[in-house]
């Protein structure tokens, strides 16, 4: 492009983004560097500048860069800069500029329409990635483990800032990726449908009570419950919508490995489980399906997830809806998948749903280790009769598979002694005299996913009585992405007040949802 006196055709400016992001749309995710090093810049120069150790190009790129990462301050984008110098020539830089240069060029050599084309080029790569499916590098979230142990005094502020950082940072990240199907002329900002969501989640609420109590609270007015829903229905299908959150999840996950929390070295144990939400309207209606009576219902919407069940990493890699016709062995590959394609599994926890030949055989085939309980099928029933406890029989037969059946005593509540029968194609030794404690410690992990749901459902999930599917869809899989939003602004704390990452929680999933939606992202 030619540089210009004339005014600066956003439309223009939005083709060249679009050209951009065109040369990586092979790519699932790349670094701002990469993508700021093949975008032309030269409209925006609307008069000659004498280069002596900085080109107005890199001059304009930092601080595209400086908006695009997060950073507040140019001390910030200084610093990472110089911590990153691949990324610093990347963006036509020799050396480091100091703050007296990029302040002189700020106040000095660029024009206040200048300025509001930087704001709002950052604001349209964030969001042209979304239509590309590219996720943008976000490492601006990395911590910084602190050189020495933080005074107890200290870390309730510290916790605070860092907590409003991280929540801000979020926003301008996550925000670009959720199509809430506005239209130009919405008259409220997605960030108000996004605040208004966390609250009705925080406060467990419906949409009509929710907006107005939402707006006693909150300075910038939020849509009402008719807007809300209205959006909240125009999703093509429950694939697209399912698509839209997978990408999400997916960004969540780049944003842990990017920050090394998981290791691709370190194999982590996984649970699969299905969660209900309560129904009491119509059998007829989409995606209900049966389930045992309990609370006046025997209906419910049903969702299966798959989760990390390791202390204080408790992240759902993915959550799929569960139909009346749904096959469950399909579910249980899609799943396995997904995860397989992340993480190394160590092992996998399922619940007694998954004690049949095909499940067991489908976990064979993909050579996972697994641990389940067995179902009292009547072979197993005469066993746990007659089978002193504890006792493992190997190669126990089920159709055309085999697997350890091993029994062992447990102590229920009121003091009564029942054998329990658990199905694993793991070697244990019977004359171990830990291997009650032991096998009970291990499947004790799997709790770690019923955690999760009730966090979801108590902290993140909003209250509704529609019959819409995509509305309750849409609500479960803004829970699963509140809840993981959690789990990774915990870690980051951890990290940046600690220096490691604890099995407790140092900000609660009501105090991140709270923060998240009352933040001001006017700066951001």
């Amino acid at each position: 492009m030619q540089p210009s006196t004339q005014a600066i055709s956003k439309e223009k400016i939005d083709t060249e983004i679009y050209n951009t992001f065109a040369q990586f749309k092979n790519q699932k995710t790349i670094t701002i560097s990469i993508f700021l090093n093949k975008f032309n810049t030269d409209r925006l120069q609307k008069k000659p500048y004498r280069s002596i150790d900085y080109t107005y190009d890199s001059l304009i790129k930092i601080l595209l860069f400086k908006r695009l990462k997060g950073f507040r301050f140019q001390t910030q984008v200084i610093t990472y800069l110089k911590k990153h110098p691949k990324e610093k020539h990347q963006l036509g830089l020799k050396k480091t500029p100091n703050q007296r240069t990029l302040s002189h060029f700020q106040s000095r050599k660029i024009d206040a329409e200048t300025k509001k084309l930087i704001k709002y080029i950052a604001r349209k790569i964030a969001e042209i990635s979304e239509k590309f499916g590219i996720i943008l590098d976000i490492q601006a979230l990395q911590p910084t483990k602190p050189t020495k142990q933080t005074k107890t005094r200290n870390q309730f502020l510290q916790k605070g800032n860092k907590t409003k950082t991280i929540c801000k940072t979020f926003k301008k990240h996550f925000s670009p990726f959720l199509n809430l199907n506005l239209h130009h002329n919405t008259l409220y900002t997605k960030n108000q449908f996004i605040n208004l969501l966390i609250h009705l989640g925080q406060t467990k609420d419906f949409a009509e009570n929710g907006y107005k109590t939402y707006n006693q609270i909150h300075p910038h007015p939020a849509p009402n419950a008719d807007t809300l829903l209205y959006h909240l229905k125009n999703y093509d299908n429950e694939k697209s919508l399912q698509k839209m959150f997978i990408t999400l999840f997916e960004l969540i996950w780049q944003m842990a490995r990017k920050n090394q929390l998981f290791s691709t070295r370190k194999k982590l144990d996984v649970a699969i489980d299905f969660t209900e939400w309560y129904y009491y309207g119509n059998r007829s209606t989409t995606m209900i399906v049966g389930k045992e009576p309990d609370r006046g219902t025997s209906k419910c919407y049903k969702f299966a997830t798959i989760n990390i069940v390791e202390a204080g990493k408790r992240f759902t890699l993915l959550a799929l809806p569960v139909g009346p016709f749904t096959n469950k062995e399909e579910i249980l590959k899609q799943l396995l998948t997904y995860a397989k394609q992340r993480i190394r599994i160590r092992r996998l926890y399922v619940d007694r749903g998954f004690f049949d030949s095909k499940s067991i055989r489908l976990l064979n085939n993909m050579h996972l280790t697994y641990i389940m309980p067995a179902s009292n099928i009547s072979t197993v029933k005469q066993l746990l009769q007659i089978t002193p406890a504890p006792h493992i029989i190997t190669d126990f037969p089920m159709k055309d598979i085999s697997f350890n059946l091993i029994i062992v005593e447990d102590e229920e509540k009121d003091g009564k002694i029942v054998k329990r029968a658990f199905a694993t194609n793991e070697t244990y030794d019977e004359q171990d005299v830990d291997l009650t404690q032991r096998l009970f410690l291990l499947y004790g992990k799997r709790w770690g996913i019923e955690t999760s749901y009730r966090v979801k459902k108590h902290s993140f999930l909003p209250k509704t009585t529609s019959k819409h599917y995509l509305i309750r869809l849409f609500y479960f899989l803004f829970s699963v992405l509140l809840y993981n939003l959690w789990i990774l602004a915990d870690i980051l704390l951890w990290l940046s007040i600690k220096g490691y990452v604890g099995s407790d929680h140092i900000v609660t999933s009501k105090l991140f949802g709270t923060i998240l939606y009352t933040i001001d992202t006017q700066d951001i």
